[in-house]
């Protein structure tokens, strides 16, 4: 059974070290909006809240539309939303 924690502690971190990223983003008043903050560590999976490269297709509306319909067919709840623009 330790063997196992031992694999878990490298490939996870602890809820505080988890919850650092979202307190950097929220907290720190260099980040303009919209940056995307995680572990900075090797693989971006553990360590210390650090920017990270745009992820590709991230700010794709038609990727967002298309996540959006699947999530409500697989849910089977539907949202009508709308626009305040």
């Amino acid at each position: 059974m330790a063997k196992k924690w031992d694999e878990a502690y490298r490939l996870f971190q602890s809820a505080e070290m988890g919850a650092l990223p979202t307190l950097y983003a929220s907290t720190e008043p260099s980040l303009s909006g919209g940056e995307y903050i995680g572990p900075g560590g090797k693989g971006a999976k553990r360590g210390y809240p650090a920017l990270d490269p745009a992820i590709d297709g991230i700010d794709d509306p038609i990727i967002a539309g298309r996540l959006w319909e699947v999530s409500e067919q697989l849910t089977g709840i539907l949202y009508s939303f709308q626009s305040h623009s």
